[in-house]
């Protein structure tokens, strides 16, 4: 299956509009070392709690609701390998609006993206 990707200019427009989600799927310690403006932090290592926990028991863990189904989700990493991962993990459990960020954080970074870096 295909991925549908997504560029710069979308992932910005998303990050100022806070939609669609933007799900960074690095580890926390990445997310933390910095990271696009309203992405959420959900590491690829831990996905299989997107099926095995409650939504309060995901909002209690992750500090975010889990998104529904039909939401629109943009996957990134670092360069685009986790990303690519989460994408076909994500639609394998079903979510339908999922896209993918290749260049990831490298690329955002590279072409001057804003990044917060948490205190």
């Amino acid at each position: 299956m295909a991925e549908v990707i997504v560029e710069f200019d979308a992932v910005k427009k998303a990050s100022e509009k806070k939609s669609p989600v933007i799900l960074d799927v690095r580890d926390p310690d990445g997310h933390a070392g910095g990271h696009i403006p309203s992405a959420l932090n959900l590491p690829f290592s831990q996905f299989a709690d997107i099926s095995s926990l409650s939504s309060d028991q995901f909002k209690k863990k992750y500090k975010f609701d889990l998104p529904e189904k039909d939401v629109e989700i943009i996957t990134h990493c670092n360069k685009g390998g986790r990303a690519t991962k989460a994408y076909h993990a994500l639609k394998e459990a079903g979510f339908t609006n999922v896209q993918l960020y290749k260049g990831s954080f490298h690329d955002w970074k590279a072409k001057g993206g804003e990044v917060i870096v948490p205190e």
